[in-house]
């Protein structure tokens, strides 16, 4: 069996927690699942040789870990320095310059003590990460960043749209 195919068995596992990670209305359980995620993904570009991809996400998988024990949003600063460091050390043009914004996006996201728009930096990142999915080649992580996007919208209108209509009535 080929790297490559690997690589998208590991994302597709990786998939199953990001879709699930969104419905949660945990904080701390929502972090563990994409701490579980980030790990996944990051052996995955490891895979595939994306080194800047790979670091960036056990980055955010340390990330998304410190942020359910340490909510205070200080320590955002150490992940972006770590960040962006991870990405002069392993950069390789554009898709390094990508995945630096995505994990910047994501880094804010897991210190906000707001939900809201904590789920919507969340999609911002996976916007982003989409665009480097796809010049990277890689159709599952593609999947996955489409996917996390439905799941979140549909996490979020469950646990704040529909909520409030039923509440209202």
């Amino acid at each position: 069996m080929s790297f490559f195919i690997i690589s998208q068995i590991l994302v597709g596992l990786a998939a199953l927690f990001d879709i699930a990670s969104f419905q949660f209305t945990n904080r701390k359980t929502l972090l563990l699942a994409l701490s579980i995620s980030a790990l996944l993904i990051a052996a995955h570009f490891a895979l595939l040789e994306e080194w800047t991809a790979a670091c960036l996400l056990v980055i955010g998988a340390s990330r998304y870990f410190a942020g359910i024990f340490i909510s205070d949003p200080r320590m955002k600063w150490l992940f972006y320095f770590v960040t962006v460091l991870g990405t002069i050390l392993t950069f390789n043009g554009i898709t390094s310059v990508l995945s630096c914004i995505a994990s910047l996006f994501h880094t804010k996201a897991s210190f906000m003590h707001n939900d809201k728009l904590m789920r919507w930096l969340m999609v911002f990142g996976a916007v982003v990460w989409g665009a480097h999915d796809i010049i990277v080649g890689s159709p599952v992580a593609v999947l996955i960043d489409i996917l996390f996007i439905i799941s979140s919208a549909i996490g979020y209108y469950r646990i704040y749209i529909k909520s409030t209509v039923v509440i209202s009535q």
